[in-house]
């Protein structure tokens, strides 16, 4: 089906617009499906060339703009999306693009998301109160509940808790849907036009030691006394998370192809990234930044052995 969609896409500038607007519509009351919408803003780019990319996202506003003030009477959703969604998954398809490089048009993703830290810093002068105060309301409701088991204070430990991590959480939001997005239309590209090409590619994906010692070092930073004081280095380690746990999945892939092992092992993976997503992204990002010491692949390939 998602294939269909993709191939429905490819046939003019107004079915591709109209099906990124429609899905993005839906994915206001199911979000996931905003990674698809974001899926069809690449695959047009990465076939049509960046002028037939920028064409698709503005008739996309339009089209967008107009169902979403129909459907929920709030016309500034579309700006929101464009510049959280449409824009961010825009310029990392660029990268790959230009570079040929999956591993640069990831780091670019990771690299957007920085830029939204910087800017919540800059222009919110205390960017944790006023996360605090965004959070508050909501808190206070839930906490009305009948099932919410947390008194008071727990509830406002929680509410300043969440209030430090939101911008990295926004960040790596951002940074996410870039990724995935940048994903699937190479995914949906490969399956149309050069099928197993993506494969092969994603597999062998490596970000290089640069952006591993970066991602190493804010580790190390989050879990000591000093992340209190530097918190916008902190804040940016969710969005390197992001790009390190893609190539984490990418050596699970990777090592069970090698091995030749049961796909069950991907779909487990696959099914503990739902249900444990912040464990998982961070088991699969210190994996991902400890290749590319160790190059498990190339070891798994010599071995007989799990690695």
């Amino acid at each position: 089906m998602f294939t269909a969609i993709a191939s429905y896409a490819m046939q003019g500038r107004w079915k591709a617009s109209a099906t990124t607007a429609v899905i993005s519509v839906l994915a206001i009351i199911f979000p996931p499906l905003n990674y698809l919408a974001s899926g069809v803003i690449s695959l047009t780019t990465l076939r049509m060339g960046p002028k037939e990319g920028v064409s698709v996202i503005l008739s996309t506003l339009v089209v967008f703009a107009l169902l979403a003030s129909f459907l929920v009477g709030q016309l500034w959703v579309a700006g929101l999306v464009l510049l959280t969604s449409w824009l961010p998954v825009f310029l990392a398809t660029l990268t790959l693009g230009y570079s040929r490089s999956l591993a640069m048009a990831l780091l670019t993703a990771s690299g957007i998301g920085m830029v939204v830290v910087l800017l919540l810093h800059l222009l919110i002068p205390d960017v944790t109160s006023w996360w605090q105060g965004m959070i508050e309301p909501f808190m206070a409701n839930l906490s009305l509940q009948p099932s919410w088991q947390l008194n008071a204070a727990e509830t406002q430990a929680l509410t300043a808790r969440l209030a430090t991590m939101m911008t990295g959480l926004v960040a790596a939001g951002v940074c996410l849907n870039a990724c995935l997005g940048l994903i699937i239309g190479r995914l949906w590209q490969s399956r149309l036009f050069n099928p197993g090409a993506f494969g092969q590619e994603f597999k062998q994906l490596t970000l290089g030691k640069p952006a591993a010692v970066i991602t190493a070092v804010l580790m190390v930073m989050a879990i000591t006394p000093l992340k209190s004081s530097l918190a916008l280095l902190v804040d940016i380690l969710p969005s390197m998370l992001v790009v390190f746990g893609l190539q984490g999945l990418a050596i699970v892939h990777a090592v069970v192809s090698i091995k030749q092992k049961n796909k069950f092992w991907l779909v487990a993976i696959y099914v503990l990234l739902v249900i444990m997503l912040p464990q998982m992204i961070m088991v699969l990002a210190a994996l991902g930044v400890i290749d590319q010491w160790f190059n498990l692949r190339a070891r798994s390939e010599k071995s007989g052995t799990n690695i």
